[in-house]
C-alpha cells in the first residue's frame, strides 16, 4: 500500500499549483493567439488595418457585490485587459484603433476625481505599453457608462469631460486617419440596425453609411441590409465556436452593421474578444480576435488555494467545530 508523508504531498500541491499559475497567467494567452486567423493586405499603401475593442467596463470604486474585494477585481480585470490587448495589439499591428465606448463601468457617476483615476488606468490599459507606435490612430467614442444616458442622465458637464481626457485625432479624409475612397464607415456605441427605429432610420438616412461598427450587446454579429430599402435583415451570429474571415464588397447594395464583443469577462458572457477588421479600396475582410475565457481558471485558483487551507484549519483545530453528545440531541460548540 502506497504511503504519502506530508512534505511530498505539500511538495506535490506546491509544484502543481506552480505550474498551473504559469500556464493561465503566460502559456494560455499565447496558445489562444494560434487559433487567430491572419489577414493579409493585397497592397499596404491601400490597405487599413483597424482594431477594435468594445466595452472594456473597467471596474470601478462602488459597485462590487462584494467590495472587499474590489482592489483584486480591479487589479485582476486590469491585468487581464492589458494582457489580452496586448496579444491582440501585436497580432493586428493596426493603423486605427477603435474604442466604441463604455470605457469604464461606473464613469456616468463618478466625481471629477475619480473618473481621472479611470482614465489614467484606461490609458495604463491600452496606450502606455505602445506609446512608441506614435502613428497609429486612437478613435475614443463614449458609452452611457462613460457619460450616461442609460441608469443617469447625460449631461454637458459628463460630454466636456470625456472629451477633454479623449482627445481625437483630426478625422481628416486622407492617408494621416484612412482613406477608403467613397466607402463611408459609422461608428456608434449602441446598435443601430440591430433594433430599428424610426430614430435609427433618420440617423441611417442621415449619415448614409456603407459599413457601420458598433458595440454595447457584448456579443458578436453581422447584421446586413439592402441599403436602399432597409426592409429585410440577414443576421450573421459570430461566436468561438465558428471562428473564419468574412470578406464583403462595401458600396455596391448593402449595408453592414458589425456588432463587437465585450472585451471584458465580466460582462456575464464567455464570448469575450478584439474585432479585427482590413478594409482595402472597397473590400472589407473581418474577423474576432477571440480572447480566453477567465471566470473558469479563477475558480480553480479557489480550490487549489483554499484547499490547503481549509486542511490546516482542521488539522489545527482552528475556527468552530460542532460536536453532537452521545446522551442528547443536543449539539455544543468546541
Amino acid at each position: 500500500m502506497l504511503r504519502f508523508s506530508k512534505k511530498k504531498i505539500i511538495t506535490f500541491w506546491a509544484i502543481l499549483t506552480f505550474m498551473y499559475v504559469l500556464y493561465v497567467e503566460e502559456f494560455l494567452y499565447a496558445i489562444n493567439m494560434k487559433r487567430w486567423h491572419t489577414i493579409q493586405c493585397k497592397d499596404e499603401r491601400e490597405c487599413v488595418r483597424i482594431l477594435l475593442v468594445a466595452d472594456p467596463q473597467i471596474i470601478g470604486n462602488m459597485n462590487e457585490h462584494i467590495h472587499i474585494i474590489t482592489p483584486f477585481s480591479i487589479l485582476d480585470c486590469d491585468r487581464y485587459l492589458k494582457k489580452t490587448y496586448g496579444f491582440a495589439y501585436e497580432f493586428v499591428k493596426p493603423d486605427v484603433v477603435l474604442f466604441l465606448g463604455d470605457l469604464m463601468d461606473e464613469g456616468h457617476v463618478a466625481d471629477d476625481e475619480d473618473f481621472y483615476k479611470y482614465v489614467k488606468r484606461i490609458f495604463d490599459i491600452f496606450l502606455t505599453p505602445f506609446n512608441m507606435d506614435t502613428t497609429v490612430k486612437h478613435i475614443w467614442l463614449p458609452g452611457d457608462n462613460d457619460i450616461g444616458g442609460e441608469d443617469t442622465r447625460i449631461t454637458p458637464k459628463k460630454l466636456q469631460r470625456f472629451e477633454r481626457a479623449f482627445p481625437q485625432p483630426s478625422l481628416h479624409k486622407d492617408r494621416q486617419f484612412y482613406d477608403t475612397s467613397n466607402i463611408f464607415i459609422g461608428v456608434s456605441h449602441v446598435p443601430l440596425m440591430f433594433l430599428p427605429s424610426p430614430f435609427v432610420t433618420k440617423v441611417i438616412d442621415k449619415m448614409q453609411p456603407h459599413l457601420l461598427f458598433t458595440a454595447h450587446e457584448h456579443k458578436s454579429m453581422i447584421i446586413n441590409t439592402d441599403a436602399l430599402l432597409r426592409q429585410d435583415y440577414h443576421i450573421t451570429p459570430i461566436t468561438p465556436d465558428n471562428i473564419q474571415v468574412y470578406e464583403y464588397s462595401l458600396g455596391i447594395t448593402d449595408l453592414y452593421e458589425i456588432m463587437i464583443p465585450t472585451s471584458s469577462y465580466r460582462m456575464g458572457t464567455k464570448s469575450i474578444g478584439y474585432g479585427f477588421a482590413v478594409i482595402e479600396n472597397s473590400d472589407l475582410k473581418f474577423t474576432v480576435l477571440w480572447s480566453p475565457e477567465r471566470l473558469f481558471y479563477l475558480e480553480i485558483y479557489v480550490f487549489l488555494f483554499g484547499l490547503p487551507i481549509l486542511l490546516v484549519c482542521l488539522s489545527t483545530g482552528c475556527g468552530c467545530v460542532l460536536k453532537r453528545s452521545r446522551h442528547s440531541h443536543i449539539f455544543v460548540i468546541i
